[in-house]
């Protein structure tokens, strides 16, 4: 009897203590900006970390209304621990007070990040507020097949790049007998500043800048030479009816389904699409160029993503294990997504130990990692990018679609309306104060 009791202490015991570790074990929420057709990669990077640590992962995600409902989880003060998000977006959430400030000394691994992920998660103070876990630059997916049908070059100038999209929507590159490709597929809506993210890497290939930078603060800088140049080359593609229908308002999500359906040949985008254009067209119609040179030569839009700790977290050691778990070669691996099929949460690995051909073994991939390295741009470091983005964006739509409007007296007006902006953020150079 004796002998039954003590066993049935022991069991007892042993239950309590299963459930008091069960009670016990963290959980922490990471939402993150992306579709769900990638977040398979997020759970995926969540369930090793768990696997790992112990600590469980709950997961958020959304593609769409992303900033709004982070609103609403600072107003209701019910945020989550971790934000998974664009480093362009660090501004903007600074200004809402819902990130921490980070010491990268403190966060293991550190070290292994490049040097250059690090400078985009540095805010204008001089203080960091999150860990960068993804690079990416941008280049061109082309219809191969159709540009080698019509005996046409790789474009290497903006005038190749021109005559590319002309022979693509005129010459029936598909063969099929009717008019229905077009050249370039253009996401010029001004949502989310799409306008702005894409006109860019044209800016910057003409040889111009957004704001020009003094120990002051920041000048405007459109309304340049290299500002209409750039606008008015792009103005060109919209007014001789080289963009597919409705290019004008088209976000990226509606502009990838022209190319992969075959209406379009000619697509600007990051590595992350690469995987669904390999499913749709199919990998052997397509090839990846770098941008070809404008007056100032090749360029392109330099982006991150960055996970932010938010304010109010219970949770903060733990989130920075997630943080640190993410940018280890583990972590950075999994995030690549490599063999999956799945759009890659990590595009380029910020993890310096990462080799991009040892893992990916695709030449494209190679040829985004070339960009980024020689020819990548990121935007500039005002304090608030999230409102100059949305400003410019409203601007350079405006030209795009009237192709009778005045460039250099519309870039004024946004020259004008981003000097506002940035007095706001007392970021205006004192010269023009």
């Amino acid at each position: 009897m004796r002998r039954h009791s003590k066993v049935a202490l022991m069991a007892g015991a042993a239950l309590m203590a299963m459930s008091t570790q069960a009670l016990s074990a963290e959980t922490i929420k990471v939402w993150s900006r992306q579709t769900d057709e990638s977040v398979s990669v997020l759970k995926a990077l969540s369930a090793a970390f768990t696997a790992e640590t112990g600590i469980e992962v709950e997961t958020y995600n959304t593609g769409t209304d992303f900033e709004q409902r982070l609103a609403r989880a600072a107003a209701g003060r019910d945020l989550p621990d971790v934000v998974v998000n664009d480093d362009s977006a660090m501004g903007q959430m600074l200004r809402m007070g819902i990130i921490e400030d980070i010491d990268p000394s403190t966060i293991k691994g550190n070290e292994d990040v490049s040097p250059a992920a690090w400078n985009s998660a540095k805010a204008s103070d001089g203080k960091f507020y999150s860990v960068p876990v993804s690079a990416q630059a941008f280049a061109f997916f082309v219809r191969k097949d159709w540009r080698e049908k019509l005996g046409l070059p790789q474009p290497k100038t903006w005038d190749d790049l021109h005559k590319l999209a002309v022979a693509f929507t005129n010459d029936d590159p598909d063969g099929n007998g009717k008019a229905d490709t077009f050249g370039m597929t253009i996401p010029a809506s001004t949502v989310r500043g799409y306008t702005s993210w894409f006109m860019s890497n044209f800016i910057w290939a003409a040889g111009g800048d957004f704001v020009q930078q003094s120990a002051t603060g920041f000048k405007p800088d459109l309304n340049t030479k290299a500002g209409a140049e750039a606008l008015g080359f792009v103005r060109s593609l919209f007014c001789e009816g080289l963009t597919q229908p409705g290019a004008i308002n088209a976000t990226t999500g509606d502009a990838l389904p022209t190319f992969r359906s075959g209406q379009t040949g000619i697509f600007l985008s990051g590595p992350y699409h690469i995987a669904q254009i390999d499913e749709q067209p199919g990998k052997d119609k397509i090839e990846v160029l770098p941008p070809p040179a404008g007056p100032g030569g090749p360029a392109a839009l330099a982006e991150g993503t960055s996970a932010y700790i938010m304010k109010g977290t219970e949770h903060r050691e733990a989130a920075t294990k997630f943080i640190e778990f993410f940018i280890s070669p583990k972590g950075q691996e999994i995030g690549m997504a490599q063999g999956s099929g799945h759009t890659p949460l990590v595009r380029l690995p910020v993890n310096k130990n990462i080799d991009v051909n040892a893992v990916r073994q695709d030449p494209r991939w190679q040829t985004f990692k070339e960009v980024f390295d020689n020819h990548s741009h990121y935007v500039p470091p005002v304090p608030n990018w999230t409102p100059i983005r949305m400003l410019t964006a409203e601007g350079f739509n405006k030209i795009l679609s009237n192709c009778d409007a005045d460039i250099a007296a519309e870039l004024k007006a946004v020259d004008d309306s981003m000097a506002d902006e940035l007095r706001k953020q007392k970021a205006l150079a004192t010269a023009t104060q």
